[in-house]
């Protein structure tokens, strides 16, 4: 099984990148609030990612 957080960070790059396919295909955006909606879920997203990096960076520089 892979390490849990492999997994965590895998899985949020691939709704990030799910979320993003949808707005630029424009599939399900029927209004400027269904766009700014989905922008939201990608930026959120983003903001999960870089504060995973930022827990990791954090445990490398203490280990070292």
């Amino acid at each position: 099984m892979k390490d849990i957080i492999s997994e965590i960070i895998g899985r949020v790059r691939a709704e990030k990148q799910i979320q993003a396919d949808t707005v630029t295909a424009g599939v399900n955006i029927n209004s400027f609030d269904d766009f700014k909606q989905y922008v939201g879920k990608i930026e959120g997203l983003q903001i999960a990612l870089d504060i995973i990096n930022e827990i990791l960076t954090e445990d490398d520089e203490q280990n070292s």
